[in-house]
């Protein structure tokens, strides 16, 4: 488990892959503290409801900017959005600069792998679609472990250099911007996961019946050459060779089991049709059940949990429809192709947002309804549309991910009467009034996924939800997550949107509560609607 320090009372800090922090001295399963007297901001409605607002006015806020400019940003890293810069290896992103590779746009991985958690050694290939965007005579992928024995392109074996992070590739010709080449790596690897440079699990771990991997925000260059950064999607093939007794579980749609030669294992190939980055692939083995339906509007619903727990699980699995639901009139259509949970053999405290299949632990799943369990599950879910819809440009623009879910939890568990959005709001400003950490929208590497990526960064969003109205606000996240499905994001990219959804200048409220530390001490006014 992964502890974090909390301000005040109990804190619950979902990070896309670290979960439930608990805090001496705090009840770990109630929300005690919640309910305070500072700057509540209204209830207000969501769509097709009616809107209520509270006996007392929130605080008014503090229209006056930040004492300190907020940071300036890079160019977006998105390949379809301007150049940026080539930096060497990476790709210019100012948290994780050795991440990401120059010139470098995969369009498709095939990720072919043989893993024995007896052997517990990865050995296998990943070929790569690549669309070259620069000239190169020389160019890189991300590589931070395995052993690379053989690389070609296009068939043809080529000279290769390990000079972690990176692996240096040398075409026998130099490559033209707009090419497209195939590059086959073979490697082998160690599965050893540890922190990654966020401080948080990263990597490949192994359970008493299988392994799991956690890959943001650089853990897949750990076991996988790879663009590893968030800017870069592509569709995925997995072929999993696994001993008989054993199923292994990725991305996507089951294509098909194989055995093979020799009798002993199966090779289980999964598809992932839907553009996604490195950082949220899900690959899981050990003895699962694959659990299949669908929701009434024919979405498929793939979940996979261990045999053992199938009993306990099902109640989670039977909510899942009645969470999309609720989120589909909220943000618009479920974005992706299928849904479901993956619920793995892992330490407590895990919760990620693996793309159409979000992974966590069978420790965390142990009371339908409850808080905890509702928290989880709508936070992830959330995430299908903000984070793997639309993805961050860069590791800075984490809070398009992080603060939006907790938002999203917020309204669920609003909706099913285990809190209110007032209270959540209300203490998560109180707790930003510290000042502690960095501004959200200014992140730092080694607290990405700290509090104001999460709680203090949702009341950005409800200090805009207030200062633009319902409408406008529900409008902006249903075409935020509709026009920019596929592809990767930034933060301005946002704001330009909100300002065009809400046909008025918003510098002077972002500059406030998305690069204020602290924001301001209360919530933006709000009137009554007329009656009718």
């Amino acid at each position: 488990m992964v502890r974090r320090s909390c301000p005040g009372a109990l804190t619950l800090v979902v990070a896309s892959f670290v979960a439930l922090a608990g805090c001496a001295g705090t009840d770990s399963g109630v929300t005690a503290g919640r309910s305070t007297s500072a700057g509540s901001g209204p209830v207000m409605s969501l769509p097709g409801t009616a809107t209520t607002v509270p006996d007392t006015d929130p605080a008014p806020a503090d229209s006056s900017p930040p004492s300190t400019e907020p940071s300036t940003t890079p160019d977006p890293t998105d390949p379809s959005g301007p150049p940026v810069a080539d930096t060497g290896d990476g790709i210019g992103d100012e948290l994780y600069p050795a991440l990401g590779n120059p010139g470098v746009d995969v369009q498709d991985y095939l990720v072919d792998i043989d893993y024995d958690r007896s052997v517990g050694v990865i050995d296998g290939s990943v070929t790569l679609q690549i669309e070259f965007t620069q000239d190169r005579e020389q160019f890189t992928l991300d590589s931070l472990g395995p052993s690379v024995t053989s690389v070609t392109i296009d068939g043809d074996e080529v000279s290769f250099a390990a000079d972690e992070p990176e692996l240096r590739i040398t075409p026998a010709e130099p490559i033209e911007a707009g090419d497209t080449h195939e590059v086959v790596v073979d490697f082998t690897a160690a599965p050893d996961g540890a922190s990654s440079l966020s401080g948080l699990p990263s990597g490949w771990f192994t359970t008493p019946g299988g392994s799991y991997v956690l890959n943001e925000p650089d853990g897949a260059r750990t076991w996988l050459p790879s663009n590893d950064h968030p800017s870069d999607k592509a569709t995925w093939t997995f072929r999993i060779t696994v001993p008989n007794d054993v199923t292994a579980v990725a991305n996507g749609r089951l294509v098909g089991t194989t055995p093979t030669d020799d009798g002993e294992g199966e090779t289980w190939e999964w598809r992932e049709d839907e553009p996604m980055p490195t950082y949220l692939m899900l690959l899981v083995t050990g003895d699962y059940e694959i659990v299949e339906s669908s929701t009434a509007d024919g979405l498929p619903l793939v979940s996979v949990v261990l045999r053992d727990d199938l009993e306990q699980m099902q109640p989670f699995l039977d909510g899942i429809e009645a969470q999309i639901d609720f989120f589909e009139t909220i943000f618009g259509p479920y974005p992706l192709d299928r849904y479901g949970l993956a619920v793995t053999d892992s330490f407590g405290g895990l919760a990620m947002e693996t793309q159409g299949r979000s992974l966590f632990s069978r420790d965390d799943l142990r009371a339908p309804n409850g808080f905890i369990e509702e928290l989880l599950l709508s936070h992830e879910l959330a995430h299908q549309w903000f984070g793997n819809a639309v993805s961050p440009a860069r590791w800075g623009d984490i809070w398009l991910n992080e603060s939006f879910a907790t938002y999203a939890q917020w309204l669920w568990l609003e909706h099913i009467g285990l809190t209110t959005v007032a209270d959540e709001t209300a203490f998560a400003l109180e707790n930003r009034q510290r000042g502690d950490g960095d501004a959200t929208g200014a992140p730092a590497a080694d607290d990405l996924f700290g509090y104001n990526s999460y709680d203090g960064g949702a009341i950005v969003l409800h200090a805009l939800r207030l200062t633009i109205g319902d409408e406008d606000f529900f409008e902006l996240l249903q075409r935020w997550a509709a026009e920019n499905e596929g592809t990767s994001r930034t933060t301005d990219d946002f704001v330009d949107l909100a300002e065009t959804v809400a046909g008025e200048q918003l510098d002077e409220l972002f500059d406030a509560w998305l690069f204020g530390d602290p924001p301001p001490a209360g919530f933006p006014l709000v009137s009554a609607p007329a009656p009718g």
